[in-house]
């Protein structure tokens, strides 16, 4: 019973991503009016964020600082490399640091004259200090694979000068072993410049 349910979710899973993937399509084909990168040119900024468990739990508190170096791709998409210091506070138990590298790609479904909404998606690798496997739901390789997803506003505050808030999803587990991972939710607030 457990293979047939894990094959249909799958399924699903597949199903979703597919349908997703062209919808993105369908609105990048529309009109939209852009300002700033797209002549792929770098933007740089940076990122301070806060977060807690997914489970609610509360006994887990995210604090992240991210700069980042934006490349404008086309007019709707944006490369985006980001640091990612990162400090989980966790009650009972080692509190967890990661230092590493992201990568995202970053769509503008929506542009008008003074912003844009986006949606985010991207993964990295971050080293952390979980050596002696203390902290529950990471193994002690001391590598941290990260996955996220998200979507923001940016607006623009004049000269150059942008201002970012975004909701983000984000999971790490360790990439090399077997673990549950920590996920959690996460609103940033940055700018670009």
């Amino acid at each position: 019973m457990e293979k047939s349910l894990k094959g249909v979710l799958r399924k699903w899973n597949l199903l979703i991503i597919l349908i997703s993937l062209l919808m993105l399509l369908m609105i990048d084909s529309m009109p939209s009016y852009s300002y700033g990168d797209e002549e792929g040119r770098m933007k740089w900024g940076f990122s301070f964020s806060s977060g807690t468990d997914q489970r609610s739990r509360n006994d887990l508190t995210k604090y992240d600082f991210l700069p980042r170096a934006d490349l404008g791709l086309h007019k709707n998409w944006v490369l985006e490399f980001e640091g990612n210091f990162s400090y989980y506070a966790i009650k009972n138990s080692n509190n967890l640091y990661l230092l590493g590298l992201n990568a995202n790609i970053l769509y503008k479904p929506i542009q008008w004259n003074k912003g844009f909404l986006f949606l985010l998606g991207g993964g990295g690798l971050a080293y952390d200090n979980n050596s002696s496997k203390q902290v529950r739901g990471i193994g002690d390789s001391q590598i941290a694979g990260i996955l996220q997803v998200g979507s923001g506003i940016s607006y623009h505050l004049g000269k150059e000068l942008w201002l970012r808030g975004e909701y983000r999803f984000n999971h790490i587990s360790d990439p090399f072993r077997r673990d549950s991972g920590i996920n959690t939710h996460d609103l940033n607030l940055g700018i670009s410049f």
